[in-house]
């Protein structure tokens, strides 16, 4: 043990001289009783909303697991905590293998396992081991599980995460995985452990910290600030220690691949095509994929962040531009914060900059889509990222904050450009050519196989017909209507709704001094051309769509 506690003094001393008070620092003590205090808050309102018979699956997802600090996740009203396992609501990360009808049984299933270890705390491996072997916990391990029931009880369940899993293993050479049936006993060596150092940790100049919170924020630093080598301590344990930091092996295994067959069948475009568009997204680093509207831009970029970060440790999210999108909305701004009841104005990192952060954390690639990415003022809202754009190896200092920033080489980003917006004006050449362009045109297609299975009153061959007809007539592919606006279910009850409220009206803005030329597709001529009361046309006659 003495060993042990020599090194681990050495490496206490040089985290106290470095860590505690800095920015990061300070930030990570003020969040561990804030956060434990807000837990505590959210479960005693869902005890009280789920004995009054409310639903609470949405507070229970939302509320009594830990998210990361953002924008998105605060406007969701999510549990913001200092040792997250969420970047985003964990039905989206969880969707490969779990039904939507199956997340109320889900989450009643957590919120019964939380209260029977608030209750009975001394049960833990009967609770552990009934959950695990429930059909409701697949995913669910204990950095998910953990934070919400040491905000409960932080003398009897510690924080137990990557980071202090990887610390426990070390000091105390075991190998204890972050599945759930082994959070009793890395909790109870953790305990026991942090009862052995305690006296280590006693330190002048530590923070006025819990023992067990403070060898979390140890471990955190020692992990992901210092990024310590392992090896050079102890090379019998490098393997497992190294493993644990590249990834989380389990995790990889919960999120199946999405391979580029799955992409193509889903997307209906061609896979040598696909793979094209994968190697110029890898090769830039950012594309733009633009059409005109309806032609599934936005799920495509869906699908192909779906296929970068599946099976991967990496992950995607989706923002949308607007006009009075700005800088300070995507990269960095001032917002006003209440600290110590007066109200100060600091400069925060935005959108951009936390996606990056989150990034860095991970190994394989991340995949940011700007939805709409032409409806903002594109030179303002990137600022000094053009430059980064371009060179993606290089690091500048922001404006605001002076502080160094590069693009970190995992990132990709995928904007989608609707080419009959008039906002399109704004991406100016310098914008342009730091992008690659794919254009996405109508695939008649999809639309076919989207409806060859359903018994409709009306021939999906002639409707694909009449939208060539009228893209022939509007003779401008950015201007061409797609196919996306009839992909619905019961098509036949809302077809006359769709032409007369969405097809009539963007044609006659389009034709507003021509408009003679739209009579032959007024609704009254269109639906006779449908064939109503069609059901099993002949396809052979249809082939070539």
């Amino acid at each position: 043990m003495s060993n042990i506690q020599d090194q681990f003094t050495e490496l206490f001393l040089e985290f106290i001289d470095s860590y505690p008070y800095s920015g990061d620092g300070l930030r990570h003590i003020a969040a561990y009783n804030q956060q434990r205090q807000q837990g505590c808050r959210n479960f005693k309102a869902i005890i009280a909303a789920a004995n009054a018979g409310e639903d609470v699956t949405d507070s229970i997802l939302l509320q009594l697991l830990p998210y990361t600090d953002s924008s998105a996740n605060r406007e969701r009203g999510a549990w913001i905590h200092i040792a997250p396992a969420l970047a985003t609501d964990v039905r989206n990360k969880y969707s490969k293998w779990t039904k939507a009808e199956q997340w109320l049984d889900i989450a009643q299933a957590i919120l019964n396992f939380v209260r029977y270890c608030n209750d009975h705390p001394n049960k833990l491996i009967n609770a552990c081991n009934n959950f695990s072997n429930s059909p409701y916990s697949k995913g669910f391990q204990s950095g998910i599980i953990s934070p919400i029931l040491n905000a409960l009880r932080p003398d009897n369940f510690i924080l137990i995460n990557k980071k202090s899993r990887i610390v426990i293993n070390y000091f105390v050479q075991t190998s204890y995985t972050q599945q759930l049936i082994d959070y009793p006993d890395i909790n109870n060596t953790g305990i026991q452990l942090i009862k052995n150092l305690a006296p280590e940790m006693r330190q002048p100049g530590r923070p006025a910290l819990r023992d067990d919170d403070l060898f979390d924020m140890f471990s955190h630093w020692l992990v992901a600030v210092k990024k310590y080598h392992f090896n050079s301590i102890n090379p019998s344990l490098l393997n497992e220690i190294m493993t644990d930091i590249k990834s989380d092996i389990e995790e990889q295994n919960l999120q199946p691949e999405y391979t580029l067959d799955q992409c193509s069948e889903e997307t209906g475009i061609d896979q040598t095509e696909l793979l094209r568009w994968v190697n110029n997204i890898n090769r830039k680093g950012q594309v733009i994929l633009q059409g005109p509207p309806g032609t599934g831009k936005t799920f495509i970029a869906q699908k192909l962040a779906e296929h970068f970060i599946t099976g991967r440790d990496g992950f995607s999210e989706i923002i949308q531009f607007h006009p009075s999108y700005s800088y300070e909305d995507f990269i960095q701004g001032i917002r006003p914060r209440s600290k110590n009841g007066q109200l100060t104005y600091d400069l925060v990192p935005c959108r951009f900059l936390e996606f990056c952060k989150k990034a860095e954390a991970y190994d394989d690639i991340c995949v940011l889509i700007i939805d709409e990415i032409n409806r903002a003022n594109l030179s303002n809202v990137f600022g000094e990222l053009m430059y980064l754009l371009e060179y993606r190896d290089q690091e500048i200092n922001l404006a605001g904050s002076h502080e160094p920033f590069k693009i970190p080489g995992n990132v990709r980003i995928i904007g989608t450009m609707n080419t009959a917006d008039r906002s399109i004006a704004l991406v100016d050449h310098a914008l342009r050519r730091r992008f690659a362009f794919i254009k996405i045109a109508p695939n008649y297609n999809i639309l076919k196989r989207y409806h060859e299975d359903d018994q409709i009153n009306f021939s999906i061959y002639q409707l694909i017909q009449v939208l060539q007809d009228i893209n022939k007539m509007i003779d401008d592919p950015n201007y061409e209507i797609g196919i996306s606006f009839f992909m619905i279910w019961n098509i036949e009850d809302n077809i006359q709704d769709i032409w007369e409220m969405e097809i009539e009206p963007y044609l006659e803005e389009y034709f507003y001094n021509a408009l003679d030329k739209i009579e032959q597709f007024r609704w009254n001529q269109v639906k006779v051309k449908l064939d109503f009361d069609f059901l099993n046309e002949d396809e052979d006659a249809y082939d070539d769509f």
